[in-house]
């Protein structure tokens, strides 16, 4: 083996110079691949079938310039053991080429693993080359072993599978640029491997080589694959690997010359600290090299003014179709291809053009591919869907045939997609810089997309808070104020606490007929809910009395005033809100009150005794209005005298909570009342215990819902 490394072996041979063919083009094809970013899969793959091949082509090129035929033996045993690697690493690449790796990739692995055996009985045996020979051109060939023939077999089984599954895609598919790379790859594999007629020389059969003409032929070929072709798909140039070499190599050189300086005698670990050294001078002379070109270049050029320029013209804009054309323009000028931009919609799983138009939903992408796509920032392309989850490719390759697109840049923040960049250019179109120009604008036009974004919703959120506080305006106006009210015997006490800006309790009180009439129609009600909506139904539900007692007066029907009310609220609510109400006449003069009650809190009628004061619940059966439940409610009524007080209450009263979440409850309520001085008993006085019992029971705990009482009391004839 040291024969193999010594100078007295070799013998320079001009014939040795045609031979550097086959491994000059391998090792381009190394070298490209080895620093472009793109196609994983295809890169690595291409890379293990160009080293496999690249001892035999390097054993060719020594073989005239070797003058001793141990040292041959050894090149070419060892070269020729990689041959069924090379082979299954082809058909891995040829498969990935046509998507078909995934399904084949278990006996692919089988075939490496058969492959590795042939590398260990290559080197270490007779078994497939049983020395060498000169032949009468100057250069040593092998002579085949007596397992030579099941290698070449093997070679030949590992192959045949790529080549007819490569061979039919590209000969039965539609004419299309991929089409023309996959018969370009399939003619570079094809010259490549008629290098195997070399084989007949093992057996005597030909006089000269010519594998190495037809490797270097299909490397050459594999070469404009590469480049003109884009083979590999090929996105960016990876400096990585290059800056490794380059620093690797600095470091050997500067060694070299340091190890010399410091003389051939030295302690090993001076030799370590020393090769240390070296490797970080080089690291910190690059590194320093480095930064100052970066500042010494221009840090804005065309394409970062155009981004700038989508910035500044994007700020001023609130529509995102006009963002989405600006950004296609953009685009454009960067770099010569127009896009599509397909928009999100906020409401729903919608999306739209860049023009603002529906887009069709066969045409729109999946629920769960815009999951995927929003934690994705980089480009996705429609030849390169090896990333893409498996039980998403189908579903992605859809969308990209169903737009007619090659590639598409998610447009997204966070964990949201808001848009699509889609482009139908072929995918040679967008590499390098350009495609990280596309990536860049993707994420301006994010930011532009959301800024529109805040600034509509901080535009609405304005217009709402008009409209609320237009809306309790209006409500305030529509409620009688706290009182007191004076309708002939009768004195009206009340109050509205509103949860939110606006309310969906109402309360009102009516005379009816003349003034002094003796008749008062009072009326309170709760809506479902509290804000806008359930204002408006209350606002209608104020109409709807005030309606009824103009059209009606003393001679007012309370089945025809619940009847009008449902009839308002469920117009108004659309079925979807229900209001609770409890309508009462008040008669001085049959000393009566009459009332109907819809699904609300029975009010109470408090009467002063000489042991205090005696509660009596007005308790009424009835539906909440709204729901289109047709029974009309009971007509009930209650015998009242001088001095009798009427407590109306909504549910918000009962309900309100304490910090510790305890609710007010009717028992207290009813404790309250029945604690009152018979002595002081005026709807003022009453009206105000029962909001300061309220008011104390919360404890500055905010209002969870509209709070609403209501005072009436017959008033006393005079002594």
């Amino acid at each position: 083996m040291h024969d193999l490394w010594s100078s007295a072996s070799y013998e320079a041979h001009l014939l040795s110079l045609p031979f550097a063919l086959a491994p000059a083009a391998m090792l381009i094809v190394i070298a490209y691949t080895a620093v472009m970013r793109g196609a994983p899969a295809l890169r690595g793959w291409l890379l293990a079938h160009c080293l496999c091949l690249l001892p035999y082509a390097v054993a060719m090129m020594l073989s005239p310039s070797v003058i001793n035929g141990s040292v041959a033996e050894v090149l070419i045993q060892v070269a020729s053991s990689f041959i069924p690697m090379a082979a299954i690493a082809g058909t891995a690449f040829q498969l990935t080429l046509i998507r078909k790796y995934r399904k084949y990739r278990g006996l692919v692995w089988i075939g490496v693993a058969t492959a590795a055996v042939w590398i260990v009985v290559g080197t270490t045996t007779s078994a497939t080359i049983d020395g060498v020979r000169q032949l009468d051109a100057g250069l040593w060939y092998a002579n085949a072993g007596p397992w030579a023939w099941l290698a070449l077999v093997h070679t030949v089984i590992l192959s045949v599978g790529g080549f007819a599954s490569l061979g039919y895609v590209a000969l039965t598919s539609r004419p299309s640029d991929e089409r023309r790379q996959l018969r370009l790859a399939l003619l570079a594999n094809l010259v490549t491997y008629a290098g195997l007629i070399d084989v007949g020389l093992a057996y005597d059969i030909g006089v000269f080589p010519l594998g190495w003409l037809l490797s270097g032929i299909g490397s050459l070929l594999v070469v404009r694959a590469l480049v003109v072709e884009d083979l590999l798909r090929v996105r960016a140039v990876d400096l990585r690997a290059p800056l490794l070499v380059l620093h690797v190599a600095a470091a050997i050189l500067l060694s070299w010359i340091v190890l010399e300086q410091l003389g051939p005698n030295l302690p090993w670990w001076v030799t370590t600290i020393s090769l240390c050294m070296c490797l970080g001078a080089v690291r910190a002379s690059v590194a320093t090299v480095s930064l100052i070109n970066r500042g010494g270049r221009s840090a804005e050029g065309p394409l970062e003014r155009l981004l700038a320029q989508l910035v500044g013209r994007a700020r001023t804009m609130r529509d995102a179709p006009a963002i989405a054309q600006l950004a296609i323009d953009i685009v454009e000028l960067g770099i010569g291809v127009r896009p599509r931009v397909l928009l999100a919609s906020i409401e729903d799983w919608g999306w739209t053009t860049e023009t603002g138009a529906n887009l069709a939903d066969e045409l729109a992408p999946d629920p769960l591919i815009v999951g995927w796509l929003a934690e994705r920032r980089t480009a996705v392309f429609a030849d390169e869907l090896d990333p893409v989850p498996a039980d998403l490719r189908a579903m992605l390759a859809t969308l990209f045939e169903r737009n007619d697109a090659h590639a598409i840049v998610p447009v997204g923040s966070a964990d949201e997609l808001i848009g699509l960049l889609m482009l139908t250019a072929s995918p040679r179109a967008l590499r390098g810089r350009s495609l990280a120009f596309l990536e860049r604008t993707s994420e301006r036009l994010a930011e532009a997309l959301l800024h529109a974004r805040m600034a509509k919703r901080a535009a609405e959120r304005a217009s709402l808070a008009r409209e609320v506080e237009l809306a309790a305006t209006v409500q305030a106006e529509l409620l009688p104020g706290t009182g007191p009210h004076v309708h002939g015997a009768f004195t009206v006490v009340g109050s509205w606490q509103p949860a939110t800006r606006c309310a969906g309790d109402f309360w009102g009180v009516y005379s009816l007929g003349a003034v002094g009439s003796g008749r008062v129609l009072v009326a309170i009600g709760d809506v479902t809910g509290h804000g806008v909506a359930s204002a408006m139904v209350t606002a209608a539900a104020v109409g709807a009395v005030d309606v009824c007692v103009r059209r009606s007066g003393r001679d007012l029907d309370l089945r025809e005033l619940t009847a009008a009310l449902d009839t308002a609220v469920r117009r108004v609510g659309g079925g979807e809100l229900a209001m609770t109400c409890f309508a009462a006449i008040l008669d001085a003069e049959a000393s009566e009150v009459r009332f109907v009650s819809c699904g609300h809190t029975a009010p109470y009628l408090c009467r002063k005794t000489p042991k205090g004061v005696e509660l009596h619940a007005l308790v009424g059966r009835g539906n909440p209005l709204g729901l289109g439940v047709p029974a009309a409610p009971r007509v009930l009524q209650r015998s009242i005298q001088a001095g009798d007080l009427l407590v109306w209450y909504t549910d918000g009263v009962i309900e309100a909570q304490d910090p510790a979440g305890t609710p007010f409850g009717d028992r207290r309520l009813q404790h309250l009342l029945r604690r009152l001085d018979a002595q002081r008993l005026t709807p003022h006085v009453v009206h105000d215990v029962v909001q300061a019992g309220v008011a104390a029971h919360r404890a500055g705990h905010p209002l969870a819902d509209d709070e609403t009482v209501v005072i009436a009391q017959l008033r006393e004839a005079a002594p």
